[in-house]
């Protein structure tokens, strides 16, 4: 009966270590992604902030060429909606861009762990 129980005890120990690294593994993959997410948030406001200031400086300059500032404003917006025709037109290849960042982020260490594998089998 004590070769059943040792067995037994051996299994248990298996699957608790096996819950403990998946729960491991997934802190540390939702870890990355959070802070993945926090960088391309604070990157978003860095570029809001300088497409805002940028806009004032266009407005400025079409000031200083001589049109009406209502006309400036205008024109501003017309180089925007010009950007932001460019950026639909190539929706496709920005989506694919953040797509594989975060499927790089998110699998970045399974490819480490396979490695180890490979170059040493025995270790386990």
């Amino acid at each position: 009966m004590s070769i059943f129980g040792s067995i037994k005890d051996k299994i248990t120990q298996y699957i608790d270590v096996y819950i403990k690294l998946f729960k491991l593994n997934f802190m540390g993959s939702t870890a990355k992604l959070l802070s993945y997410f926090m960088f391309a948030m604070i990157c978003m406001f860095i570029v809001f902030i300088t497409a805002l200031l940028m806009g004032m400086g266009i407005v400025e300059t079409f000031v200083a060429i001589g049109l009406p500032k209502v006309g400036a404003y205008f024109a501003t917006m017309g180089i925007y909606v010009i950007i932001l025709f460019i950026v639909i037109v190539l929706r496709m290849n920005i989506t694919s861009f953040f797509a594989n960042a975060f499927l790089k982020v998110l699998t970045e260490d399974d490819d480490d762990d396979d490695n180890d594998k490979n170059i040493n089998p025995k270790v386990k």
